[in-house]
């Protein structure tokens, strides 16, 4: 049975921990009337005035000003706001604030009504500090005026002009089903100033602006608003332990989990050099704790009482990353593994146990109090053998967005004793991060209304990450759906796409175009294949690395199609702004799709039109640049604008060297003596290999021989790197030149056994740089191959070509 009905039929909240707003009536976020007449007001704004109480809160000002910003874009008008209590003569007024005179009706938590009248218009709610006024402005002009906002920012509305507006006189009221609704915004102002890392570094004229940042994230703030985002919930989670280390390794080791190197210490990637390793912070916030010590809860509940019980709810939510788990025997003892399973496959038995300890006791101190936990990666699936307390929320952070498994993973918990789930999933960080529309907006609608069906009571979604021209839809329809699961998906559906005004059903028939055709018939059968390819459930990677198997040009010609038809709508200017953003998006799209799809020399002329586009349109398009450009080099600079950028004053073609170069160490340095750069080939292939996109310090290659992997460690020294490469005939005219992406720290370079140039380290920079060495001079243009060496030396740090090296050339 789904988990709400047991909600509804008041199991919870007979145990005083009363998480749901259960309504008298339906109520919904769409213009739920309680009462209408059938008379239609015309107001004039130029005859209207807004009234604010005296003293105003900052909601209310907050609500007079919106309401006043939006009656001026659709009508023209400047609407007056007043603080008297009566308005001008011959004035329409607004109340933002107040409600009608007599009304003494209690407000639900969050609640927003709005009553219209002849004589006035009543806007108020639940008051500062839950913009209950703010969000019955927002209702009333979407209801009433037909007011969208499909993105931050002035530019994301979408409104009918008029010079007079009609009202339905009526009492409308909206109440929240859900007691927090969140999608973490993907700025915040006057912090997380974007920058420059050195995987982006070509792209720096992409940055945005401080004041960029910072009106950006006021805009997501206020359209969060505009979406009702908020809560009244008192509920407290997220990673709970995250200052335990600093606060309590030296009193009480005992609290921490016994790590695979068998020390209560945070468990490092690599087994630790020294007796004291230093930890850095991430070490210290992700460090585990050894959760079958009875101390570690009592502990929990001490430091609950003297914060003062600040929540009822207690976080008992383990810290972040997927190592360092308790391995003594009491805490494997808690685990339900089967026959045969790795250690911290399903942990979830374990800290079901540690968060129902915590439940009990709290509830001695406070009988509506409870403990909340995360059901994420190795506490995901439901406990084998555990029940669990009835004061207990579970936060889930699902992995999966295919619907039986949902059902399957909400069924388990639900058996297990679950009586309310906040739903708390990374998804738009495995799907919204590439600049390729997908379709997958119903398909996350529908994952959403799984979790409502079975007893969710708020949701916390992380994050936006600002593709609104590629995912916009799907980010509108889910704000939306959070303010009211009762409406379908074709609902909001339609919702969205009004704000493009006469163009709104070619709009539509181009998100169903992804949806039915991509999503539906190619994406969706595959999306298991596709998630395990792009490992830990990152979906959008898997997907780039096989986009060829998926999309097709004829794709992007038929939605260029739907679209133009859009354009030959009769359009207001926002309204082709909004239209030209997608127009725009699909021409990324499909240059990205180019440049992703096409292989040898012919790949980067798709690579050098895709950054010229993206340079010409990045303030059109207005998408996270610098994010779209990590991911992309991420994944392995599929799209080549990063080349592009780098090697953008040669002229093609540009010719890639092997990833992996033949590799030999050289600690005694004897290479030179040796003559290792006239070894032939025959004899160089015997050497070992080495990428040469990673530090040699760290090879970042499975291939790699175990036992290099480990000389390698912290080895400062020489080594040797060997390649080949047939060179087209038809650049014998050129200069030609191979281009090093860097190199730590000095090199020397030979072609065919004879040194064609060096790049000694004497800057600071220098082993970050790229730089260039010419070989044609020693180029045997009777060879089919010509052979390349290097000499690295590196005296500290990490070492070896990074970054890899290229064949170029320009005209004499």
């Amino acid at each position: 049975m789904p988990k709400q009905a047991s909600i509804e039929a008041g199991l919870f909240l007979s145990l005083c921990v009363a998480l749901r707003v259960c309504n008298a009536e339906p109520i919904t976020s769409d213009s739920q009337r309680v009462r209408s007449d059938s008379q239609r007001v015309r107001v004039d704004p130029a005859n209207a005035v807004i009234m604010l109480p005296s003293p105003a809160t900052p909601s209310q000002t907050d609500a007079a000003r919106e309401l006043s910003k939006h009656l001026k874009l659709i009508t023209g008008a400047d609407v007056a706001t007043a603080a008297d209590p009566n308005p001008p003569p011959g004035k329409y007024p607004f109340y933002v604030g107040s409600p009608p005179p007599g009304n003494v009706q209690p407000l639900a938590p969050e609640e927003a009504r709005w009553v219209i009248t002849p004589k006035a218009t009543y806007l108020y709610g639940d008051g500062y500090p839950r913009r209950g006024e703010q969000f019955a402005v927002y209702a009333f002009l979407e209801d009433q005026l037909g007011v969208r906002w499909i993105r931050p920012g002035d530019s994301g509305i979408g409104c009918e002009t008029r010079k007079v507006i009609t009202l339905t006189p009526g009492e409308y009221q909206w109440r929240p089903q859900l007691e927090m609704r969140n999608y973490r915004p993907d700025a915040r102002p006057g912090r997380g100033y974007p920058q420059v890392k050195d995987d982006v570094a070509e792209f720096s004229e992409f940055l945005r602006t401080r004041e960029e940042h910072d009106q950006y994230a006021n805009d997501v703030r206020q359209w969060q608003l505009r979406m009702r985002m908020g809560g009244h919930s008192d509920i407290s989670y997220g990673h709970a332990f995250t200052d335990w280390w600093d606060k309590y390794s030296k009193t009480h080791p005992d609290y921490f989990a016994l790590n695979r190197y068998g020390k209560r210490e945070p468990e490092l990637r690599k087994e630790p050099q020294t007796e004291n390793p230093i930890f850095t912070a991430d070490d210290r916030q992700s460090v585990k704790l050894c959760v079958s010590n009875p101390e570690v809860v009592h502990q929990i509940i001490e430091s609950w009482i003297a914060g003062g019980k600040r929540s009822r709810w207690i976080s008992v939510c383990e810290n972040d990353n997927t190592w360092g788990y308790c391995r003594c025997d009491n805490c494997q003892k808690l685990d339900a593994r089967e026959e045969g399973e790795a250690f911290g496959v399903h942990l979830t038995d374990r800290y079901v146990h540690l968060t129902n300890a915590v439940a009990r006791e709290a509830a001695k101190h406070d009988p509506t109090a409870g403990a909340v936990m995360y059901a994420y990666n190795e506490t995901e699936l439901p406990p084998c053998r555990e029940k669990l307390e009835p004061n207990v929320v579970v936060g889930v952070v699902p992995t999966t967005v295919e619907l039986p498994k949902l059902r399957k993973l909400y069924e388990g918990w639900s058996a297990a004793g679950a009586k309310a789930l906040l739903l708390r999933p990374n998804y738009p960080c495995y799907y919204n991060t590439i600049s390729l529309p997908m379709g997958f907006e119903k398909q996350m609608f529908d994952a959403f209304q799984v979790a409502v069906e079975y007893g969710a009571v708020g949701v916390d979604y992380d994050s936006l990450m600002g593709m609104w021209p590629v995912t916009g839809m799907s980010d509108y329809v889910l704000a939306k759906a959070f303010s009211d699961p009762t409406k379908p998906f074709e609902h909001w559906e339609e919702h969205y796409c009004s704000a493009y005004g006469p163009a709104a059903e070619p709009v539509k028939q181009y998100f169903q175009y992804w949806r039915e055709e991509l999503w539906n018939k190619r994406l969706l059968p595959d999306i298991e294949k596709i998630v395990t390819k792009g490992k830990y459930y990152n979906f959008a990677r898997g997907l780039m690395w096989s986009l060829g198997d998926y999309y097709k040009t004829d794709d992007f010609d038929r939605t260029d199609a739907i679209l133009q038809k859009a354009a030959a709508k009769k359009l207001s200017p926002p309204q082709e702004a909004m239209l030209n953003q997608l127009m725009l998006a699909n021409q990324n799209a499909r240059l990205t799709f180019n440049a992703i799809t096409t292989q040898g020399l012919d790949k980067f002329e798709h690579s050098r039109a895709l950054l010229t586009f993206r340079k010409q349109h990045k303030d059109d398009l207005q998408l996270p640049w610098l994010g779209v450009f990590a991911t992309e080099t991420r994944f392995g600079d599929l799209t080549g604008t990063k080349t592009a950028e780098r090697l953008k004053d040669y002229p093609l073609p540009w010719i890639q060297t092997t990833l992996a170069w033949q590799f030999k160490l050289d600690p005694e340095d004897v290479g030179l003596k040796e003559r290792w750069q006239e070894k032939p080939w025959e004899e160089v292939q015997k050497w070992d290999h080495l990428r040469t996109d990673f530090f040699w310090d760290n090879p970042y290659d499975a291939e790699t021989d175990p036992e290099l992997m480990k000389k390698l460690r912290n080895y400062d020294g020489i080594g040797w790197y060997s390649s080949r490469l047939q060179i087209p005939k038809e650049l014998k005219e050129r200069d030609i030149f191979l281009y090093f992406g860097a190199v730590d720290e000095s090199c020397w370079v030979y072609v065919n056994g004879k040194l064609a140039g060096e790049h000694v380290f004497k800057d600071s920079k220098d082993w970050c740089t790229p730089f260039e060495i010419r070989i044609d001079p020693l180029i045997d243009w009777e060879r089919g191959f010509q052979h390349f060496t290097v000499r690295v030396e590196d005296r500290t740090g990490a070492g070896g070509i990074w970054r890899r090296v290229w064949l170029v050339s320009e005209e004499k």
